[in-house]
């Protein structure tokens, strides 16, 4: 009944107070198997049919529609790179393959960050937005417990980013919650207009609700009298890949922290439930953990690189796309003490480019995140920067700032005691410095606190052997 259901595009509608927004949440999971293999061998026939750009790049390959025979037999697809797309929008603008013939009118409109080159520009029709691609937010959102009642406030400006976007269309339309907009606002304006509107849901990166408890804090404002009772973080890794980063935030605001990750190109793909476990949507992407190396699969719950493929998204659907993401793993056939069976998203490490080789060892940037944000002493700036020491070998400089009310006469200790973290945590020694209050940039939005002044070489060595991963435990 729920494949029956699922493959119909049936879906839950508003107005009762169940637990669960999708069916797909709860569904067994060798159905789910099911499920997906039926959507995945939907999508390669429609798209054999109906786009150019994967009939040529499969028939390259030697790949066609009849050798999908198992979920297995993916791996017969080759990978979708970021830059064949930046290549297709290039030759054939605006769209490129990211619109299939005959798709539209277009709704929305969306466009990646351009931080690793072009920004890819993503078309929605209506149903590919509030069918597929909201039906994949509003998951996160229903299991933070938002309901009609709710007074949300999305933090971000708006631009053709969608990851909050679609959570903030999500509450208003999907849910009915009061969504208040305030893209111009600054800082001390958000703080004021949460207490006199009443808003009970803020929603924004992990480092701007951070920062925002900060300028709080300097005005004379406890954050945690301001009435927010929940938090729900995207844009860059929070509470699912960082715990120390969530326990930050909650220690900050008083309040609940919900956190959820995803690709524009792709969908929203995971999410934490009231457990703070992260829940995959694996009814509208299938996602595959390969070895950085290799592109060879890792065994299940390892760590690896994340390639992501839309099973349901019929404007530009994504197969084998490699997301540049290394995760924790994904762990799959086992039912959360929240009912839900859908696999579990462990969190991300980092970008495949900034996981940094050291002595042999791996060290994941999220993972060096997580140590500083388990230290009361340390303020959240702070940064690291991979170089190379007089003999040629890679080095990473952590550089700290203690909180305000730290003496100065303990910042040796606090070097120390940041060092003996990371070191029991990598198992390799890392320099670390710490700085004065107030010398490292701040961040209002997403933060870039990872800098490579490594000089360029033919092989980065940033992927690592499968003996030499490290996934530091948190």
């Amino acid at each position: 009944m729920l494949f029956d259901m699922l493959m119909t595009g049936v879906r839950q509608t508003t107005g009762v107070d169940y637990k669960y927004w999708s069916p797909a949440e709860t569904m067994p999971y060798k159905e789910m198997k099911r499920l997906q293999l039926a959507r995945l061998r939907e999508q390669i026939n429609y798209l054999w049919e109906k786009s150019p750009f994967y009939r040529e790049k499969w028939e390259q390959s030697g790949f066609c529609p009849g050798q999908l025979r198992t979920l297995e037999d993916i791996r017969r697809i080759p990978i979708l790179h970021k830059e064949e797309i930046r290549s297709s929008q290039e030759k054939n603008p605006p769209y490129g393959m990211m619109r299939v013939s005959g798709r539209g009118p277009f709704i929305r409109i969306g466009m990646t960050s351009g931080t690793t080159g072009e920004p890819v520009l993503i078309p929605f029709t209506e149903e590919d937005y509030f069918g597929d691609f909201c039906e994949g937010a509003v998951r996160s959102v229903w299991a933070a417990g938002i309901r009609n009642d709710d007074v949300v406030h999305a933090a971000f400006g708006f631009t053709p980013f969608l990851g909050l976007a679609a959570a903030y269309d999500c509450c208003e339309h999907l849910i009915g919650a009061l969504v208040i907009p305030g893209g111009i606002w600054n800082s001390l304006m958000r703080l004021t207009m949460i207490k006199k509107l009443g808003i009970t849901v803020l929603m924004g990166t992990p480092t701007y609700i951070l920062h925002l408890a900060k300028v709080a804090e300097e005005n004379g404002v406890d954050a945690r009298s301001l009435g927010v009772k929940k938090i729900l973080t995207a844009g860059e890794p929070g509470s699912m890949s960082i715990p120390n980063t969530g326990l930050r935030l909650q220690e900050a605001w008083g309040a609940k922290i919900f956190d959820y990750c995803g690709t524009q190109e792709t969908h929203y793909l995971a999410w934490m439930c009231e457990e703070g476990v992260g829940h995959m949507n694996d009814d509208l992407a299938y996602c595959e953990v390969l070895d950085p190396d290799t592109d060879e699969p890792v065994p299940p719950g390892q760590s690896g690189k994340l390639v992501v493929t839309d099973l349901v998204g019929k404007t530009h659907p994504c197969i084998r796309y490699e997301t540049g993401d290394l995760v924790k793993g994904i762990d799959a056939g086992t039912v959360c003490s929240c009912g839900r069976t859908l696999s579990v998203m462990k969190g991300f490490m980092g970008r495949v480019g900034d996981i940094i080789k050291v002595r042999g060892v791996c060290v994941s940037v999220a993972g060096i995140e997580n140590v500083i944000r388990g230290i009361p002493e340390c303020s959240d700036s702070y940064e690291y920067i991979a170089s190379k020491n007089n003999n040629g070998m890679d080095k990473i400089t952590v550089r700290v700032e203690p909180k305000r009310d730290v003496d100065t006469g303990l910042w040796d200790d606090l070097r120390k005691k940041v060092a003996q973290k990371l070191q029991l945590s990598f198992m390799v020694n890392m320099d670390v410095e710490v700085l004065p209050p107030g010398t490292l940039p701040e961040f209002e939005l997403k933060a870039k606190r990872f800098r490579d002044i490594r000089p360029p070489v033919a092989d980065s060595g940033v992927s690592c052997p499968p003996d030499k991963k490290v996934t530091v435990k948190v």
